[in-house]
């Protein structure tokens, strides 16, 4: 077992452990479809027949160990990384990176974690700002500690040069008519989000988002899916986001939704349609109605077919990406495939 490089979980993910295994698992055997796997009633069934009905769930599966391998060799190479330049500057591993990330991250203000609590003050159970302000300046120290831990890792990786040849497994994606889209259709780069907008994940990855398509106009195309994952509000958001769209506001909306702390109750839904100044009559009575609803459904359907068992996921030219990733994975992801297609 190789010895970690931090004592602490202060550089977070940046750097982990890796053990070392004593034996090698066998390959695993060349499959062919074609393969009879059953026999019932004198007709055959074959691994072709299984993988088409299970497409969605093998995707993921594949997705998955590909995340795990594409983790350790992040891992791996942050590690070789760090060891070279801590070597280079005649320094310890662990004070290498407490000079370059836990030094060069500042501790939250108090009027930053008080303007956390106001933005969230729905959702902190009548607790008071003295109550809950250790826990905000520890969720912010980490998050930027974070930040700062993937910025010193690209620096690292940029002067190194380093090449990785590792290909993520692409998932075929039909991008229906009726799906809401930003950015123009020859794009190379197309990016697909499956959501729910009570999802407070979904609420934290929209800077990435937004950061992504200031960086690469008329280069990314956004596709929006809905994903319903069965919260109280979890249709009426979709609905309103839809019916704002009808208004030629559907964008403007479904950021609002999701960067607006609010509890997206019909009053809350109304009023940022006023806001915005869409007509409230008009867009009452569609939010009031089902006409998207089998849209919406398809959608959350579609999720279903790829395996989708959480959000935000996003496909990237076919490459899922699940959860909240730093906007430095999401470039590193997007400028693979611009080089690709250069």
């Amino acid at each position: 077992m190789r010895r970690r490089l931090l004592p602490s979980s202060c550089f977070l993910a940046f750097v982990a452990a890796a053990a070392c295994t004593a034996s090698r698992a066998p390959a695993p055997p060349v499959e062919n479809p074609r393969q009879v796997v059953a026999q019932v009633a004198g007709s055959n069934i074959t691994l072709e027949d299984v993988d088409h009905r299970a497409g969605g769930k093998l995707q993921r599966l594949r997705d998955e160990e590909y995340q795990a391998r594409h983790q350790a060799l992040e891992e791996i190479i942050a590690e070789r990384l760090v060891e070279k330049e801590a070597a280079s500057r005649g320094l310890t591993t662990e004070a290498l990176l407490k000079a370059e990330v836990e030094a060069k991250v500042p501790l939250p203000t108090p009027a930053e974690v008080k303007g956390i609590y106001e933005q969230n003050r729905a959702s902190a159970g009548g607790r008071s700002l003295e109550q809950v302000a250790p826990l905000i300046e520890r969720s912010l120290r980490q998050q930027r500690l974070a930040e700062r831990a993937g910025q010193f890792r690209d620096e690292l990786k940029a002067r190194a040069a380093v090449k990785v040849s590792l290909e993520a497994p692409r998932t075929p994606l039909e991008i229906p008519a009726d799906a809401p889209v930003l950015g123009p259709a020859g794009a190379p780069v197309t990016i697909v989000e499956y959501l729910d907008y009570q999802c407070p994940f979904c609420h934290r990855v929209q800077g990435v988002v937004d950061d992504v398509m200031s960086r690469y106009p008329g280069r990314v195309r956004f596709v929006h899916r809905e994903f319903l994952l069965g919260k109280p509000r979890s249709l009426a958001a979709a609905r309103a986001a839809r019916c704002a769209g009808e208004q030629g506001k559907f964008w403007e909306y479904h950021r609002d939704l999701l960067v607006r702390p609010g509890d997206m109750g019909d009053e809350d839904l109304q009023r940022r349609a006023q806001a915005m100044g869409l007509e409230g009559g008009k867009f009452g009575a569609c939010v009031a109605s089902d006409r998207f609803d089998a849209a919406i459904n398809r959608a959350s359907e579609s999720g279903t077919e790829l395996g989708i068992a959480a959000t935000p996921t996003f496909f990237i030219n076919g490459r899922r990406l699940v959860g909240v990733h730093p906007v430095g994975e999401f470039r590193e992801l997007i400028d693979s495939e611009l080089r690709k297609s250069s």
